[in-house]
């Protein structure tokens, strides 16, 4: 039997405020189960690939809205429960709807960290934008402020939503779309194409299983005019130093993953800060 990467789906887990106090405004609340279905993909034959049936967990602030919102997408081996609520309760905390997207469980995928995994960028952006087209359809929601944010994988996953070809890929309402990504330690290398919404890019000096020299060696080509396209290079940092159940670091597929505090805590705040900019 495949590892359950998300959340159970049997209840709403209530979230407690893992982050630290002056980084939240206030706890998130339950966080629920839902469903939706992965965006339409267009071939360049003109068929089309109908989307996957999806799980995601959502949390939202008091009060009627509507609120902006963010997705966020899980690396290679999903989302660490911790992590999961550290991250819900920041963003919750700030003031935005909060869509935390499975893209294994329903797909009975273990993890996607090795080889053998050429087709998941499509699928997991067909993810992201049938969650997008899920926000868009909730009144609480406002769908004109919208933002990514993803870890490896899905940081990568957020790169490619930012591209400037991503969005006629997809079947949707010709006026959706994401209006920011925030993408931590993604894979750089897999993205070619020049990136036309505003784009932050967080990540160690130490990674060695996405190294920022490949993020720092595309963004010049990655640069649309007037679009900003910022870069944090965190010294002597490693992969997934988000997580706090990496405390102590350990390898795992072969490569040093760790947590680390300070630079956590700055991510949080240009996090907070850049969708603030973008998204308010």
């Amino acid at each position: 039997m495949p590892r359950t990467v998300g959340l159970p789906t049997a209840l709403a887990l209530t979230l407690w405020c893992a982050a630290p106090a002056f980084l939240v405004d206030a706890c998130a609340g339950p966080l629920e189960p839902v469903e939706f279905e992965g965006a339409t993909q267009r071939l360049i034959s003109g068929g089309l690939i109908l989307g996957d049936r999806i799980q995601g967990y959502l949390a939202k602030p008091e009060g009627a809205g509507p609120f902006p919102a963010v997705i966020g997408l899980h690396g290679c081996a999903g989302m660490p429960d911790t992590t999961k609520r550290k991250l819900v309760d920041e963003l919750v905390g700030w003031g935005y709807v909060t869509l935390l997207v499975d893209s294994f469980t329903t797909r009975g995928v273990e993890h996607a960290c090795t080889g053998g995994y050429s087709d998941i960028a499509g699928m997991r952006r067909s993810d992201a934008y049938g969650a997008l087209a899920f926000l868009a359809r909730q009144t609480f929601v406002d769908p004109q402020r919208v933002a990514a944010v993803g870890f490896s994988q899905g940081g990568w996953v957020s790169l490619l939503v930012a591209e400037a070809n991503s969005f006629e890929l997809f079947v949707r309402p010709s006026n959706l779309g994401f209006r920011a990504v925030v993408a931590f330690y993604p894979v750089c290398r897999a993205v070619a194409g020049r990136l036309v919404i505003p784009t932050l890019i967080l990540i160690g000096a130490l990674d060695e299983w996405t190294p920022a020299a490949d993020c720092s060696q595309r963004i010049d080509a990655w640069r649309t005019d007037g679009v900003p396209i910022e870069q944090v290079v965190y010294p002597s940092v490693h992969h997934s130093f988000y997580y706090p159940e990496l405390r102590p670091g350990r390898r795992i597929f072969g490569h040093w993953l760790e947590y680390n505090e300070e630079a956590a805590i700055d991510a949080s705040r240009r996090m907070r800060e850049f969708l603030k900019r973008h998204l308010n």
